[in-house]
């Protein structure tokens, strides 16, 4: 077993998924958290009392071009992620972004095109693949356990983003079309977006649709629907920030049979007159557990990030989101590949 240590640092605190990653990175013993950059003072704060041994930065430039960093955990907003991979890249860090990937296309196949070029790991952190009840639900669709899979339903719902409480850092700009990619519909779209392309490959065509329903103090969507249209099978992403309760399940449809997820758990049907029933999750190896424990995995086997946290998977998650705002906008089908 390796006893390499890995130097990790931060860019920016203003995405609330951060203390989920870092402290899974601060537990991994191959691991040390050694400096992070944020300008905000009360945020600066947080981190400090967690983590009193770091370095702060106001400047994530100057914690690059000072630290020894093996790791670098992008958590800002959507928009930067593009100019703070490239700027780390080309100083051989490794890279964690944050899903969605970026806010647009363009700026994902930016970062794509910087890894190559340096030579660096790239993860993009989809915190549902670390869900047993998500990794069985792969499992099985992958074994045929329900047959061919003909529609795939994933629905992500909450409230919004300031009721359920998250930072006021993390939703101005959540709230800000250009820093975000869009509203509800990249927020919490883009998971559906990433599950429909990983089981059921590259869509043909998608449709979008977004529009603020509920929530006139905000100027971007608060609901948003994308289809992805393959030969023989439907993708839906559903996203919402006006649903109480909050939902965050998929539903699996196969010739012989339904998957259901429910609160991490997995049901599962092959009787048209038994209603889905559930069943055991998978035992996931460390490697699987979390963010962290699979980097460190892939970067000591020289190995990709797989599944949800796939590169290549999620920016082509990225370009399915691109054509659903495409065909928002211009009410219409939008094929795939788009013409870039």
């Amino acid at each position: 077993m390796s006893t390499r240590t890995y130097n990790i640092g931060v860019a920016c605190l203003v995405h609330d998924h951060i203390w989920r990653i870092i402290d899974g990175f601060a537990a991994n013993p191959q691991c040390r958290v050694v400096a992070f950059a944020e300008p905000a003072e009360d945020l600066q704060a947080q981190f400090l009392n967690k983590y009193p041994d770091t370095t702060c930065y106001t400047n994530w430039r100057e914690m690059i071009d000072r630290e020894k960093l093996d790791i670098l955990i992008v958590t800002t907003e959507n928009c930067l992620t593009a100019e703070i991979a490239e700027y780390a890249a080309a100083r051989h860090v490794h890279l964690l972004i944050e899903k969605p990937m970026a806010a647009t296309l363009e700026q994902a196949e930016q970062i794509l095109q910087s890894v190559k070029q340096h030579g660096v790991k790239l993860l993009i952190n989809w915190h549902p693949n670390w869900y047993p009840a998500m990794q069985t639900s792969f499992r099985l669709v992958r074994e045929g356990a329900i047959g061919q899979v003909y529609d795939i339903r994933i629905r992500r719902a909450h409230l919004g983003p300031r009721e359920v409480g998250c930072t006021r850092h993390f939703y101005e700009w959540l709230y800000d079309e250009k820093r975000n990619g869009a509203g509800a519909f990249v927020d919490l779209g883009c998971y559906g977006a990433n599950i429909c392309r990983l089981l059921l490959g590259y869509p043909k065509e998608v449709i979008g649709w977004r529009q603020r329903l509920v929530k006139n103090d905000i100027t971007v969507d608060d609901n948003g629907t994308m289809l992805m249209i393959y030969d023989k099978a439907l993708g839906r992403s559903e996203a919402s920030w006006t649903e109480l309760p909050p939902y965050y399940d998929s539903i699996f449809l196969g010739s012989t049979g339904t998957i259901v997820t429910e609160n991490n758990r997995v049901l599962i049907s092959n009787d048209a007159k038994k209603q889905p029933q559930p069943i055991d999750n998978d035992v996931l190896p460390p490697h699987k557990q979390n963010a962290a424990n699979h980097f460190i995995f892939c970067l000591e086997n020289n190995c990709e990030p797989d599944d949800m946290c796939s590169p290549a998977i999620s920016r082509d998650a990225m370009e399915i989101m691109t054509a659903g705002l495409i065909s928002d906008r211009e009410k219409r089908r939008v094929a795939l590949p788009l013409k870039q």
